[in-house]
């Protein structure tokens, strides 16, 4: 069921003190920022933790590499691949338009100039995470002993990254909020089908699990951030943004890989946004200002 509250502004001297909040939250959860190597200390000192830890083993089907990078590449009609493979293949594919969007956006200064006004901004840090969420979906690729390189974006991905660099910070944070919005709802759908998709392979599902919390933590923070930031005006219009985002992105970047099921799912969680969609273990870990805490777990 929609959450209102989330979609409702703050009080103005709570939209105030929203950043410094952010800030905090970010330099714990993150570490030290290196702008020049895009590098955030605690992201890499927790990947090297994970490098450490031997891989589960994989005991179920075992897929072709070279077949995967086909589907991957489009070069073969995913409709044809097995349901683990297609699930695989929106893994390897999840992150395309983002990674795509971030080194364009990187090289222009960021979102909010990546400290060239003297300190890290709140959306410096966000830009900076997000430069970690393909290596993490590459790791869940590794584990099924496969691999990937990112496609090129279709170009409709290209320019609506192009046009957000380029408009001003009020109307490109409309559009970057209701695509980081979209974004939870794609990521927890994918948790979801791994979910059914592993069952039967606890410790693999226990890894994939761990790696896309990740995704989410940073996900759900760039969400209620974004959101509480803003005034009413703008409110209004970021669910209608995110439902027309997924219907131009479906009919590019989606396309013939997404089935009518996973489309309901996506229309149906963006049109009842609520943080209660998420696992709680998410939550507690995301930065959610208190005003946005679900109403029906235990604050």
């Amino acid at each position: 069921m929609l959450d209102p509250r989330l979609f409702t502004p703050l009080p103005p001297a709570e939209r105030r003190r929203l950043g410094d909040a952010y800030l905090r939250f970010v330099r714990e959860r993150d570490g030290e920022p290196d702008v020049a190597r895009r590098t955030l200390s605690r992201r890499e000192a927790w990947f090297g933790e994970l490098a450490a830890r031997p891989l589960p083993t994989w005991d179920g089907e075992r897929i072709d590499p070279r077949a995967f990078a086909q589907w991957h590449l489009g070069e073969r009609r995913l409709g044809e691949a097995p349901p683990l493979v297609i699930w695989l293949v929106a893994i390897a594919r999840a992150n395309e338009g983002e990674g795509w969007g971030v080194d364009y956006l990187l090289e222009r200064g960021g979102f909010q100039g990546l400290g060239r006004a003297g300190q890290l901004r709140p959306r410096d840090f966000a830009d900076l995470e997000e430069t970690y969420h393909t290596r993490i979906f590459r790791e869940i690729v590794r584990m099924f002993g496969l691999d990937f390189r990112l496609r090129e974006p279709p170009r409709s991905i290209q320019q609506s990254v192009k046009l957000m660099a380029h408009l001003p910070e009020s109307l490109s944070f409309l559009l970057l909020a209701a695509g980081e919005l979209m974004g939870t709802v794609a990521f927890l759908e994918l948790a979801e089908r791994g979910a059914r998709l592993l069952k039967d392979h606890p410790a693999v599902l226990a890894r994939v699990r761990e790696l896309l919390d990740e995704i989410l933590v940073d996900e759900v923070g760039h969400v209620t951030y974004l959101l509480g930031s803003m005034g009413g005006a703008r409110l209004a219009l970021v669910r209608q943004t995110a439902k027309a985002y997924q219907q131009y992105t479906r009919r590019g970047y989606y396309k013939g890989m997404r089935d009518d099921s996973v489309i309901a799912f996506m229309m149906h969680g963006i049109e009842n946004y609520s943080l209660d969609l998420f696992p709680e273990r998410v939550l507690r870990r995301a930065f959610v200002p208190a005003a946005y805490w679900p109403a029906a777990r235990a604050a």
